[in-house]
Formats: C-alpha cells, structure tokens, sequence
C-alpha cells in the first residue's frame, strides 16, 4: 500500500469535514473515509474521489433512513489514519528541512513567537 493524496471532504459548513485517504494498492486508487470506515476504488485519484463521494452520501442516507445517527461514525484502522497524518504533516516536514538555516539562526536568539 502505497499513500498517494489525502483530502477532506465538506458536507456542510456548519459540519467538520470528513477525512479522506487515497492509497495505490495492487495497481488501483483505494479511497477511504477514515471517519466511517468505507472505500471505495478506481483506476484514477478523480475516480476514487467520484466512488467515495458516492459511497459517502449512500452511507449517510442509509443511516438517516434507518434511523442509525448514533452507529454513523466508525473510525477506520489506525493504520490508515497513521499514513493520513503522515500525508497531512509531509508538506510542513519539507518546509522545515528547507528553512533549515533560518531556523537556527530563529532558535539562537531563543525568542519564539506564539500565534
């Protein structure tokens, strides 16, 4: 399994977004909502993308129609959500190994800003 994109998916504003994994896995693009514990697959990122969106709102609306709000979240393995933060803080790792130098120089002066 390879960890390829993560991103977060938006039902409604006032809602907090859905965390969504896509992985390449024996030669597709698994997508996963690491927040209800379901996949969904295709032979591109926007394929997976199209399949999970769809696997999403038929979750929420087999759950709405049963009455099953309180079952609804069922967090995936923590070995998906493990290569999400991995995904999610890869970006800032890079950032920091760029501005090597100026950090250094930021940490001598031992005056860190807090926002």
């Amino acid at each position: 399994m390879e960890g390829l994109k993560i991103a977060k998916c938006y039902i409604s504003p006032d809602i907090p977004p859905l965390h969504i994994l896509f992985t390449k896995e024996d030669g597709v693009i698994v997508s996963r909502c690491l927040d209800f514990s379901i996949s969904s697959h295709g032979e591109n990122i926007k394929e997976a993308k199209e399949a999970i969106g769809e696997a999403i709102i038929d979750y929420l609306e087999h759950a709405i129609e049963n009455k099953a709000i309180d079952e609804l979240f069922d967090p995936d393995l923590e070995v998906y959500w493990n290569l999400y933060r991995e995904l999610e803080l890869k970006p800032e790792a890079e950032s920091f190994k760029r501005n090597l130098e100026r950090i250094k120089q930021e940490i001598q002066k031992k005056e860190l800003v807090y926002a």
